[in-house]
Formats: structure tokens, sequence, C-alpha cells
């Protein structure tokens, strides 16, 4: 049962009925490391987001259910959009008694062992708020007993310095909440994603009868980027956070957005509403004292109003324009021997065929998420066989031979399940195998979208590898071992002209026109033995921006010599950049 408020055409982002069962020395501070609506979004892990929370709203006949997101200030205040405060079946102001908190939650079913729950003591409702226009859609909610701030729970900062919305048009910031995912359900996990603060003029020009009478200058501001990730309903309340030299600030409240009056499902192509929390600081600071702080040396970059937002630049800039494609876990720069395995590579999958004798599942080769919908595989992957038909891919594995993986981390058990996904369709490259062997990509669809994160694919004006860059080869080895853990091995690049007349020795041609490549990695098991990994495994490479690195796909393995100890002979690998506009293309198409 929903029971979110359409006041006109405008959706309120929450209060729909859904029945549950260390300090702070600052703030805007993440003191996990951790993988970094929300619609078409990605799953934020426990710590992620600190200062985030969820409100819940007592019901009649004894029942409680999910409301909004809110924002923890300090140990005794949150701050959250007004309309959450209001019961959507009754349209009356709630009572502080009838509803609490949540914080340190990053799963609504299965709440983590750090989470704690707070009574609301006093709702302070923005004192000129309008329940028909959300015209300041602010309130702050004073809890009975003060949060106890640890690695999992933090303040977030105000915003400092200029508050023009025109020095932040064009920033990415970043939403998260627990809004209805794209099949309108309400998820059990914590889900992020990236949006762009647009203008004023570009917001009302989308769609004046509708905005025109819900923005109001100063007070408030739009951002989305307009295809289908946006905030959702249950993501009222929450905020808005932006970086601001090392630490993470508030500017906006999720307020309100278009829907279809029909569907009440948001439009995918509108913007959202924020209440602009920075118009709002004194009147903040007149309710609480804050005593958090932090410094910065300059003000934010910002990026001028019509170029390139940050978010498409530097370490961001990828090719299908995925805003959470290829975040690395650990702070930027460390080095990667030095990270571990766990949520490090989502994108990594294992393409499955069922044997049409046994029909037993059976491991064939590596697939890589480049989109929540699309796989890219080594075209060899994915022919057709005489006694096996693919099937379906396996994310979220660590090792082959276990159904569960059990990791011991910091004194918790963590205990991860794979995610598998039949296999929609299959499009192979149209020069696959001309020359020999060349072109040996293609392109999996899956028959629904994976939450798992995607790996970053260069942009089409990054055609070559960079060469100032450390290669990793990830993937699972092709040997008869009873215990099969993910490995992970550094790549070297190999002089491709000596590569190509080795292999020309062996009748084999490779193709110089920029598809292949060769590189080198250990083949070593142990002092005795070598092996292969499974076809298609990707080697890949971090690019690190100011505050976190993504990961890009470089290659994905092709063939080698058979015989693995023969040290001479490169492996070949399909250079994935090479095939941009093809990849572009077919995603368009079929997405």
């Amino acid at each position: 049962m929903r029971a979110f408020a359409l006041v006109g055409s405008a959706l309120v982002l929450g209060l729909f009925f859904a029945p549950s069962a260390e300090g702070a020395a600052n703030c805007g501070e993440k003191k996990v490391v951790v993988q970094q609506l929300i619609s078409n979004g990605y799953r934020a892990l426990a710590g992620s987001w600190p200062w985030h929370g969820a409100m819940f709203h007592r019901y009649r006949q004894g029942l409680t259910g999910y409301a909004c997101g809110v924002t923890i200030l300090t140990e005794q205040f949150v701050i959250t959009a007004a309309h959450c405060t209001i019961d959507p079946n009754e349209r009356q102001r709630l009572p502080a008694s009838r509803m609490y908190i949540k914080v340190g939650l990053s799963n609504l079913d299965y709440p983590e062992n750090h989470f704690k729950q707070h009574e609301v003591d006093m709702i302070i409702r923005h004192e000129e708020y309008d329940e028909s226009t959300f015209e300041n859609d602010i309130s702050l909610l004073k809890l009975y007993t003060e949060i106890a701030f640890n690695n999992y729970i933090q303040p977030i900062c105000l915003w400092q310095g200029d508050t023009q919305l025109s020095k932040i048009v064009s920033q990415v910031g970043y939403i998260v909440g627990w809004g209805l995912n794209e099949n309108y359900k309400l998820p059990q996990d914590l889900n992020e994603a990236t949006v762009p603060i647009v203008s004023r003029k570009e917001c009302i020009e989308s769609d004046p009868d509708h905005y025109n009478k819900f923005y109001f200058e100063s007070k408030t501001f739009c951002a989305g980027h307009r295809n289908g990730t946006h905030a959702a309903p249950g993501d009222s309340g929450g905020g808005m956070f932006l970086r601001m030299g090392n630490n993470w600030v508030l500017r906006g409240i999720v307020s309100n957005t278009k829907a279809n009056l029909e569907t009440l499902k948001v439009e995918a192509d509108s913007f959202v509403v924020f209440t602009d929390a920075a118009f709002y600081l004194d009147w903040i600071k007149s309710k609480v004292t804050i005593t958090t702080s932090f410094t910065i040396d300059a003000e934010p970059i910002v990026v001028p109003p019509g170029s390139t937002s940050t978010a498409d630049s530097g370490s961001q800039a990828n090719l299908l324009n995925i805003a959470n494609c290829g975040k690395d876990t650990y702070p930027s720069g460390t080095p990667e021997e030095l990270k571990g395995y766990l949520n490090q590579y989502p994108w990594l999958a294992v393409i499955e065929y069922i044997n049409l004798n046994t029909r037993v599942l059976e491991d064939v080769c590596h697939g890589v998420l480049i989109h929540p919908s699309f796989l890219v595989t080594a075209a060899h992957c994915v022919m057709k066989k005489r006694l096996s038909s693919i099937r379906s891919v396996r994310l979220n594995d660590y090792r082959l031979d276990t159904v569960n993986d059990i990791f011991e981390i910091d004194g918790d058990t963590i205990r991860t399940t794979a995610q598998r996904i039949p296999v929609r369709g299959i499009s192979v490259h149209p020069s696959y195998d001309t020359p020999k062997y060349a072109n040996s990509i293609a392109l999996i669809k899956l028959e629904k979208p994976s939450t798992a994160t995607p790996i970053c694919l260069s942009p089409t004006s990054e055609s070559t590898l960079p060469q100032d860059k450390k290669f990793t080869i990830i993937g699972w080895k092709r040997n008869n071992r009873k215990e099969k853990p993910m490995i992970r091995n550094v790549v070297q690049l190999a002089d491709f002209t000596t590569c190509k007349n080795k292999y020309a020795g062996e009748n084999v041609p490779l193709d110089t026109s920029g598809g292949q490549v060769c590189s080198t990695y250990s083949h070593d098991d142990d002092s005795t033995s070598c092996s292969h990994y499974l076809g298609s495994a990707p080697f890949q490479y971090v690019k690190n921006g100011p505050f976190e690195g993504r990961y890009f796909l470089a290659a994905i393995s092709n063939f080698g010599h058979s015989n693995c100890k023969r040290d001479e002979f490169s492996d070949v690998f399909t250079n994935v950049a090479h095939y941009a506009d093809w990849i572009r293309q077919k995603v368009k198409q079929n997405e």
C-alpha cells in the first residue's frame, strides 16, 4: 500500500505506508573505508554516508513504516523536509510522539549492530512552510536522547562561503535514500546516486507550468540527469551532499518532483526540487547550537555554467556517462596490492553455460559489467557450443568452489552470496575472427539490470592504453585446484611489434589496427605449476582524482600460448577502448 501525497502534479518524495517489524572531532568526515536514489543508483555500504538516517512514522493499530530521510546536524538535532512531518493519509501535522529515527543504518530489514534508534522530543517546522507549494520545506527534529557518534554515525557540515546558486551550477551532488526502486518497491539497502545541479532557467524551461509553481528563487534549486536517475518516493528529507575540501557539506534537502498523475511515478525526464539549506543557515543556527566546524584553504572548485561538469572530467569521464562507475573503495592513491577483495571489484562476473546432458551449470569465461544491463566479454566466450548453451552470469562471487563466501573483517563475520542473472541476448562484433582471433569482443544483455557497480570505460578520445598507469588483471585461474579464489596479478604492457613477430612464427597474425595489445603477467600458481586465467579476464587501471579513484577497463584476455611456461610469448588481449563507438552504439540501441 502506498500513500504519498500529490499536490497538483508535484510528487512529495516520501511518506508512504510500509509496515516494518568513536566520537567525531569534526563534521562531514567518513570514518570507514567503503565503496561508494534512488532510481538507477547503486548500493551504499555501511558507513559510506554516516550522517544519513531514516525517519519512521507510527500509524494506527501499532504499525510503523519508513517515511523519509534525515541528516544528522548535532548530537540532539537532525534536519529533514517539513512535509515529512505531515501524516500522508490524514493530511495532519504529526506530533513528535508519532515518529522516531534510526541512525547508523544501511539496511532497513536487517539493521547492523551499530544502528541506534532515537525518539523525537520536538518538531521545529519552518514557521512559513506552505503545504500546497512546499515553500520553506524544511524542519528540525530535536531528539529525546543524544546521538553517540562513532565510525558509522557522524554529523554533516553546514555550508560555508558564498551561497549563490550560480556558484554551484554544474556541480554534481550526491543523494542517498531508500526511495522506491525501478520496480516501485521499497529497497532493503541504502542507495546513492549523483545528480548535477542546474540553473533556475534550465529547470523552469523544462516545464514552466509545473516548476513555476514549486520553484522559489534563492530558497530552492533543481538537480537531475533527466535520464531516469533521480530521487524517488521515499527519498524525501534526505540531503544533497557536496565535497568541500576534505569535508562533506549539506547543500540541499530533497523536497519534490514532477509525477505522472495516472501512475504516480516520477517522470524520468524531470528535475528534483531541493530546499536550499544554505539559504536557511541563519534559521538553522537560531534553533540549533552548532559546535562542529571545518576549515578549507580555498573555495570549492566549481565548473562554470555551460561547461563540462566535474563529474564528466578528469577521473570521472567515461564512455557511457555512468555516474558511479568503477568507484574505488579505498582512499585515492592506495596501492592495488594493499587492497582487499571484498566488494572491491563488483563488475567482475562469471559466464555460466548449462550442460545439455547433465543440466549442470559450468563456469566458462569472465564477463565485465560495463552498464547495469550489459557486460563485455571475448567473442569466443559466447559462441555456440555443441553440448552446452549460455544461460546466465554470476556476480559478487569470490570463490568459485563455494556458494557463500565468508570474510572475517575487524571481528565481524561477513557473508556474501553471488547474484545470478539470466542472459537475454548476445551481440558479437561483426568482424570477429577477421583476421584469425581478431576483434574478439561481444556484449551480453541481461534479463534484468544488475545493482552491482559497473566498471568505467574510457571515452572515445582515449583509444590507446595510457602508458603511465599500473595495470592489474583479476579473475579466476583455469586449473584443477579444489579452492578457486579470485586472483590478482600485475600486468606489464609488452612491445607489440616483438609480440606480433613472435606469433607470426606460429602462423597467428595479430591485428595491427589497434584492436589488440600484448601484455605479460605471472602465470605461476606455485613453484611447480602455472595456468592461464579463464577466458576474457579483465585487466584494469585506476584514475585517481582529488578525493577518490575510478577503475577503468583496459582490455580483456583473448589468447596466449597453450604452454603457460613459454614466457617468451606474451598474452594477447582485446583493447576495449578501440571498440568504444561500437559498444556505445549497441548499448544505446538495446538499453
